[in-house]
Protein backbone atom coordinates (compact mmCIF):
# COMPACT_ATOMS: atom_id res chain seq x y z
CA UNK A 1 0.00 0.00 0.00
CA UNK A 2 1.15 3.82 -0.89
CA UNK A 3 0.84 6.36 1.93
CA UNK A 4 -1.75 7.52 0.54
CA UNK A 5 -3.72 4.12 1.23
CA UNK A 6 -3.02 4.33 4.25
CA UNK A 7 -3.70 7.90 4.82
CA UNK A 8 -0.21 8.30 6.69
CA UNK A 9 0.80 11.26 4.28
CA UNK A 10 0.64 13.05 0.39
CA UNK A 11 4.34 11.58 -0.82
CA UNK A 12 6.58 14.03 0.66
CA UNK A 13 7.97 11.23 2.82
CA UNK A 14 7.08 12.55 5.82
CA UNK A 15 3.44 11.57 8.54
CA UNK A 16 0.07 13.58 7.83
CA UNK A 17 -0.56 14.82 11.12
CA UNK A 18 -4.37 13.62 11.06
CA UNK A 19 -3.21 10.14 10.43
CA UNK A 20 -1.18 10.67 14.50
CA UNK A 21 -4.94 11.12 16.00
CA UNK A 22 -6.34 8.03 14.30
CA UNK A 23 -6.41 5.34 17.34
CA UNK A 24 -5.59 2.15 15.47
CA UNK A 25 -3.68 -1.18 16.91
CA UNK A 26 0.30 -0.36 17.39
CA UNK A 27 3.23 -2.72 17.49
CA UNK A 28 6.83 -1.98 18.63
CA UNK A 29 7.86 -2.65 14.76
CA UNK A 30 4.73 0.01 13.54
CA UNK A 31 6.44 2.23 16.01
CA UNK A 32 10.24 2.27 14.94
CA UNK A 33 8.85 2.23 11.02
CA UNK A 34 6.88 5.38 11.81
CA UNK A 35 9.28 7.20 14.09
CA UNK A 36 12.65 6.51 12.97
CA UNK A 37 14.59 8.17 10.94
CA UNK A 38 13.06 10.98 12.58
CA UNK A 39 12.60 12.75 8.85
CA UNK A 40 11.54 10.11 7.12
CA UNK A 41 12.35 9.78 3.56
CA UNK A 42 11.54 13.88 3.55
CA UNK A 43 15.66 14.43 2.62
CA UNK A 44 15.93 11.39 0.50
CA UNK A 45 13.44 12.99 -1.84
CA UNK A 46 14.54 16.36 -1.95
CA UNK A 47 17.98 15.13 -2.72
CA UNK A 48 16.60 13.09 -5.75
CA UNK A 49 14.10 15.93 -6.74
CA UNK A 50 17.03 18.65 -7.02
CA UNK A 51 17.83 20.24 -9.96
CA UNK A 52 21.70 21.30 -9.17
CA UNK A 53 22.59 24.58 -11.49
CA UNK A 54 25.16 24.15 -14.19
CA UNK A 55 28.13 26.26 -12.47
CA UNK A 56 26.79 24.99 -8.64
CA UNK A 57 27.08 21.86 -6.92
CA UNK A 58 24.47 20.80 -3.88
CA UNK A 59 25.58 19.37 -0.56
CA UNK A 60 23.78 17.82 2.69
CA UNK A 61 24.62 17.93 5.98
CA UNK A 62 23.53 14.81 7.47
CA UNK A 63 25.03 15.58 10.55
CA UNK A 64 27.55 14.62 12.14
CA UNK A 65 30.29 13.34 10.13
CA UNK A 66 28.22 12.65 6.68
CA UNK A 67 27.58 14.63 3.68
CA UNK A 68 25.71 14.12 0.74
CA UNK A 69 26.88 15.74 -2.25
CA UNK A 70 24.93 16.22 -5.83
CA UNK A 71 26.49 17.74 -9.24
CA UNK A 72 25.01 19.49 -12.21
CA UNK A 73 25.02 16.07 -14.31
CA UNK A 74 23.27 14.40 -11.37
CA UNK A 75 25.73 12.55 -10.01
CA UNK A 76 24.83 11.68 -6.04
CA UNK A 77 27.50 10.99 -3.85
CA UNK A 78 27.99 10.38 0.24
CA UNK A 79 30.58 10.88 2.27
CA UNK A 80 31.17 8.83 5.01
CA UNK A 81 27.75 8.47 5.52
CA UNK A 82 26.58 6.94 9.45
CA UNK A 83 22.88 5.52 9.64
CA UNK A 84 24.03 4.06 12.87
CA UNK A 85 22.97 4.64 17.11
CA UNK A 86 24.72 5.31 19.77
CA UNK A 87 27.55 2.71 20.96
CA UNK A 88 30.42 2.28 22.82
CA UNK A 89 33.98 1.32 22.06
CA UNK A 90 36.66 -0.42 23.90
CA UNK A 91 40.42 -0.30 23.89
CA UNK A 92 41.40 -3.83 22.53
CA UNK A 93 40.08 -1.72 19.29
CA UNK A 94 39.53 1.65 19.55
CA UNK A 95 42.32 4.06 18.66
CA UNK A 96 40.34 6.90 21.07
CA UNK A 97 40.30 4.49 23.82
CA UNK A 98 44.19 3.45 23.02
CA UNK A 99 45.86 7.14 23.24
CA UNK A 100 43.87 8.17 26.14
CA UNK A 101 44.29 4.64 28.21
CA UNK A 102 40.69 4.30 28.63
CA UNK A 103 39.13 0.87 29.28
CA UNK A 104 36.28 1.92 27.36
CA UNK A 105 34.45 5.26 26.42
CA UNK A 106 30.51 5.41 25.51
CA UNK A 107 29.28 7.41 22.11
CA UNK A 108 26.05 9.12 22.91
CA UNK A 109 24.24 10.29 19.29
CA UNK A 110 22.52 13.16 19.70
CA UNK A 111 21.66 14.30 16.23
CA UNK A 112 18.56 12.67 14.63
CA UNK A 113 18.67 10.70 11.92
CA UNK A 114 17.81 12.76 9.25
CA UNK A 115 17.76 10.29 5.69
CA UNK A 116 17.18 6.74 5.28
CA UNK A 117 19.55 4.71 3.82
CA UNK A 118 17.06 2.42 2.13
CA UNK A 119 15.43 4.77 0.09
CA UNK A 120 17.99 6.29 -1.99
CA UNK A 121 17.12 5.82 -5.68
CA UNK A 122 20.20 7.41 -6.91
CA UNK A 123 23.47 6.43 -5.85
CA UNK A 124 26.39 6.75 -7.25
CA UNK A 125 28.96 5.83 -5.01
CA UNK A 126 29.81 5.75 -1.72
CA UNK A 127 33.28 7.39 -0.08
CA UNK A 128 34.62 6.43 3.11
CA UNK A 129 37.89 8.38 4.45
CA UNK A 130 38.59 5.87 7.31
CA UNK A 131 37.16 3.00 9.32
CA UNK A 132 35.71 4.01 11.95
CA UNK A 133 32.21 2.83 12.70
CA UNK A 134 30.66 6.08 12.08
CA UNK A 135 32.34 6.52 8.61
CA UNK A 136 32.26 3.00 7.25
CA UNK A 137 28.93 1.84 9.00
CA UNK A 138 27.34 -1.26 8.02
CA UNK A 139 23.68 0.10 8.45
CA UNK A 140 24.42 2.40 5.23
CA UNK A 141 26.67 -0.21 3.21
CA UNK A 142 24.25 -3.17 3.69
CA UNK A 143 21.40 -0.69 2.75
CA UNK A 144 22.53 0.94 -0.25
CA UNK A 145 24.53 -2.62 -1.55
CA UNK A 146 20.71 -3.82 -1.49
CA UNK A 147 18.78 -1.35 -2.88
CA UNK A 148 21.10 0.37 -5.15
CA UNK A 149 23.94 0.18 -7.28
CA UNK A 150 26.63 2.50 -6.00
CA UNK A 151 30.58 1.50 -5.36
CA UNK A 152 32.69 1.63 -2.27
CA UNK A 153 35.29 3.73 -2.28
CA UNK A 154 37.76 4.27 0.26
CA UNK A 155 41.50 3.67 1.77
CA UNK A 156 43.13 -0.09 2.58
CA UNK A 157 40.99 0.15 6.19
CA UNK A 158 38.16 0.50 5.15
CA UNK A 159 38.09 -1.62 2.11
CA UNK A 160 39.39 -4.44 4.36
CA UNK A 161 36.11 -3.36 6.90
CA UNK A 162 33.91 -3.40 3.45
CA UNK A 163 34.87 -7.18 2.64
CA UNK A 164 34.25 -8.26 5.59
CA UNK A 165 30.64 -6.90 5.43
CA UNK A 166 30.17 -8.94 1.85
CA UNK A 167 30.30 -6.41 -0.96
CA UNK A 168 31.45 -7.89 -3.93
CA UNK A 169 34.98 -7.00 -5.55
CA UNK A 170 33.25 -5.36 -8.48
CA UNK A 171 31.56 -2.71 -5.97
CA UNK A 172 34.82 -2.00 -4.22
CA UNK A 173 37.34 0.95 -5.34
CA UNK A 174 39.82 0.97 -3.34
CA UNK A 175 42.03 3.90 -2.96
CA UNK A 176 45.87 5.50 -2.03
CA UNK A 177 46.91 9.49 -1.93
CA UNK A 178 47.59 10.26 -5.74
CA UNK A 179 44.46 8.98 -7.37
CA UNK A 180 42.35 10.18 -9.53
CA UNK A 181 38.59 8.83 -10.31
CA UNK A 182 36.50 10.00 -12.39
CA UNK A 183 33.13 10.29 -11.51
CA UNK A 184 29.29 11.78 -12.70
CA UNK A 185 30.03 15.49 -12.89
CA UNK A 186 33.12 15.81 -11.20
CA UNK A 187 36.89 14.20 -10.67
CA UNK A 188 37.48 13.22 -7.01
CA UNK A 189 41.33 13.62 -6.23
CA UNK A 190 42.34 11.29 -3.28
CA UNK A 191 44.65 13.62 -0.92
CA UNK A 192 46.71 12.62 1.79
CA UNK A 193 44.97 12.59 5.75
CA UNK A 194 46.53 12.57 8.51
CA UNK A 195 44.36 11.09 11.08
CA UNK A 196 45.90 9.72 13.81
CA UNK A 197 43.37 7.98 15.38
CA UNK A 198 42.64 5.84 12.58
CA UNK A 199 46.18 4.64 12.00
CA UNK A 200 46.12 3.19 15.45
CA UNK A 201 42.44 1.37 15.44
CA UNK A 202 41.81 -2.02 14.60
CA UNK A 203 45.49 -2.92 14.65
CA UNK A 204 48.22 -4.54 17.36
CA UNK A 205 49.30 -1.95 19.52
CA UNK A 206 52.40 -1.52 18.44
CA UNK A 207 51.75 -1.59 14.76
CA UNK A 208 49.94 1.68 13.48
CA UNK A 209 49.23 2.11 9.87
CA UNK A 210 50.51 4.22 6.91
CA UNK A 211 48.97 7.39 6.61
CA UNK A 212 47.73 6.90 3.48
CA UNK A 213 46.17 2.90 4.33
CA UNK A 214 44.55 4.57 7.60
CA UNK A 215 42.72 7.14 5.91
CA UNK A 216 42.62 9.63 2.95
CA UNK A 217 41.01 12.65 1.87
CA UNK A 218 38.71 13.51 -1.34
CA UNK A 219 38.79 16.39 -2.98
CA UNK A 220 35.74 16.85 -5.72
CA UNK A 221 36.16 19.22 -8.89
CA UNK A 222 32.96 20.38 -9.90
CA UNK A 223 32.11 22.82 -12.58
CA UNK A 224 30.37 24.79 -9.23
CA UNK A 225 33.66 24.40 -7.13
CA UNK A 226 36.05 22.61 -5.38
CA UNK A 227 34.93 20.60 -2.35
CA UNK A 228 37.15 19.05 0.47
CA UNK A 229 36.47 16.44 2.77
CA UNK A 230 38.94 15.89 5.67
CA UNK A 231 37.06 12.80 7.83
CA UNK A 232 38.48 13.17 11.11
CA UNK A 233 41.75 14.10 10.21
CA UNK A 234 43.88 16.21 13.01
CA UNK A 235 45.72 19.60 12.35
CA UNK A 236 49.34 18.44 10.41
CA UNK A 237 51.48 20.94 8.60
CA UNK A 238 51.22 18.58 5.33
CA UNK A 239 48.07 20.50 4.64
CA UNK A 240 50.09 23.71 3.42
CA UNK A 241 51.66 21.49 0.71
CA UNK A 242 48.20 20.30 -0.49
CA UNK A 243 46.87 24.03 0.03
CA UNK A 244 49.70 25.09 -2.63
CA UNK A 245 48.78 22.52 -4.92
CA UNK A 246 44.92 22.96 -5.55
CA UNK A 247 42.49 25.48 -5.73
CA UNK A 248 39.94 24.61 -2.36
CA UNK A 249 36.65 26.34 -2.35
CA UNK A 250 35.06 24.88 0.38
CA UNK A 251 37.09 22.34 2.96
CA UNK A 252 34.26 20.34 5.39
CA UNK A 253 36.10 19.01 8.01
CA UNK A 254 35.74 17.24 12.31
CA UNK A 255 35.88 19.50 15.32
CA UNK A 256 34.64 19.09 18.60
CA UNK A 257 36.16 19.04 22.63
CA UNK A 258 38.46 16.82 23.74
CA UNK A 259 38.39 16.07 27.38
CA UNK A 260 41.88 16.24 29.13
CA UNK A 261 44.25 13.19 28.20
CA UNK A 262 43.61 12.51 24.87
CA UNK A 263 42.84 14.14 21.47
CA UNK A 264 40.02 12.81 19.32
CA UNK A 265 38.97 16.30 16.86
CA UNK A 266 39.75 19.25 16.29
CA UNK A 267 39.94 22.52 18.23
CA UNK A 268 38.19 25.39 16.63
CA UNK A 269 41.57 26.36 16.21
CA UNK A 270 43.31 23.65 15.11
CA UNK A 271 40.53 23.31 12.00
CA UNK A 272 41.42 27.66 11.97
CA UNK A 273 45.14 26.83 11.18
CA UNK A 274 43.95 23.91 8.70
CA UNK A 275 41.98 26.27 6.14
CA UNK A 276 44.06 28.66 6.66
CA UNK A 277 47.20 26.17 5.03
CA UNK A 278 44.77 25.02 2.62
CA UNK A 279 43.63 28.76 1.57
CA UNK A 280 40.28 27.76 1.36
CA UNK A 281 37.37 30.17 0.59
CA UNK A 282 34.78 28.32 2.60
CA UNK A 283 35.43 26.76 6.06
CA UNK A 284 32.24 24.17 7.33
CA UNK A 285 32.50 22.20 10.62
CA UNK A 286 31.32 19.35 11.20
CA UNK A 287 31.23 16.25 13.78
CA UNK A 288 30.80 18.60 16.75
CA UNK A 289 26.96 17.85 17.22
CA UNK A 290 26.42 14.40 17.50
CA UNK A 291 28.08 12.63 20.26
CA UNK A 292 27.92 13.60 23.59
CA UNK A 293 31.01 13.77 24.76
CA UNK A 294 32.65 15.65 22.11
CA UNK A 295 29.84 18.33 21.48
CA UNK A 296 30.88 22.21 21.12
CA UNK A 297 29.26 25.33 20.07
CA UNK A 298 30.39 26.46 16.51
CA UNK A 299 30.29 29.87 17.82
CA UNK A 300 33.81 29.21 18.86
CA UNK A 301 35.16 28.86 15.34
CA UNK A 302 33.63 31.99 13.90
CA UNK A 303 35.09 34.32 16.07
CA UNK A 304 38.56 33.20 15.46
CA UNK A 305 38.11 32.98 12.01
CA UNK A 306 36.18 36.52 11.94
CA UNK A 307 39.36 37.98 14.20
CA UNK A 308 42.13 36.31 12.40
CA UNK A 309 41.30 35.82 8.99
CA UNK A 310 38.33 37.62 8.12
CA UNK A 311 38.77 36.90 4.27
CA UNK A 312 37.98 33.32 5.12
CA UNK A 313 33.97 32.57 5.47
CA UNK A 314 32.84 30.05 8.05
CA UNK A 315 29.54 28.27 7.03
CA UNK A 316 27.68 26.57 10.14
CA UNK A 317 25.13 24.10 9.12
CA UNK A 318 22.24 22.37 11.03
CA UNK A 319 21.72 18.77 10.54
CA UNK A 320 19.60 17.97 7.28
CA UNK A 321 20.14 21.71 5.55
CA UNK A 322 21.15 22.03 2.23
CA UNK A 323 24.38 24.05 1.09
CA UNK A 324 24.33 25.50 -3.04
CA UNK A 325 27.78 26.67 -3.78
CA UNK A 326 28.96 29.33 -4.69
CA UNK A 327 25.47 30.57 -4.19
CA UNK A 328 25.11 30.16 -0.37
CA UNK A 329 28.93 30.68 0.44
CA UNK A 330 27.76 34.34 2.48
CA UNK A 331 24.77 32.85 4.88
CA UNK A 332 27.28 32.57 7.57
CA UNK A 333 24.55 30.26 9.44
CA UNK A 334 22.23 28.05 7.87
CA UNK A 335 18.47 28.29 8.56
CA UNK A 336 15.99 25.65 8.41
CA UNK A 337 12.22 27.20 6.42
CA UNK A 338 9.71 28.25 8.17
CA UNK A 339 7.31 27.63 5.21
CA UNK A 340 6.22 31.13 5.13
CA UNK A 341 5.25 30.88 1.38
CA UNK A 342 2.01 28.19 2.54
CA UNK A 343 0.31 31.29 4.28
CA UNK A 344 -2.13 32.47 2.38
CA UNK A 345 -4.07 35.79 4.56
CA UNK A 346 -7.18 34.96 2.36
CA UNK A 347 -8.02 31.54 4.10
CA UNK A 348 -6.79 32.86 7.60
CA UNK A 349 -9.24 32.20 10.35
CA UNK A 350 -7.62 35.42 12.37
CA UNK A 351 -7.13 37.67 9.77
CA UNK A 352 -8.59 37.12 6.02
CA UNK A 353 -11.73 35.40 6.11
CA UNK A 354 -14.69 36.95 7.54
CA UNK A 355 -15.64 35.36 11.21
CA UNK A 356 -19.08 34.26 10.37
CA UNK A 357 -17.58 32.10 7.33
CA UNK A 358 -14.50 30.89 9.23
CA UNK A 359 -17.10 29.48 11.68
CA UNK A 360 -15.78 31.69 14.47
CA UNK A 361 -19.40 33.07 15.56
Amino acid sequence: MTENDMGRGDGRGILRGDYLNEDRTLTRQDWLEEVFPEWGTLLNRQIENAIVAPGTVALWWLSGPSWCLKTSAGGVFLIDCYSGPSMYTSYDYCGVCRIGGAQTINWIRLSPMVHDPWKFKTLDASFMTHLHQDHCDIYTIKATLATTRCKYVGPLSTILKTRKFQVPEERIIQVKPGDELPVRGATVKVLANYDDIARRTGVPVDQPRAYGEAAVSYLFETDGGNILFLGDSLYHNGYKAIGDQYTIDVTIADMGHNAPGATDKMTPWDLFRVGQALRTKVLIPDHYDNWANTQLDPAQLERIVRENSPGMKTVIMQAGGMFVYPNDRDIGRYTYPDYRECYRPEDSWQYGKPAEDAGLL
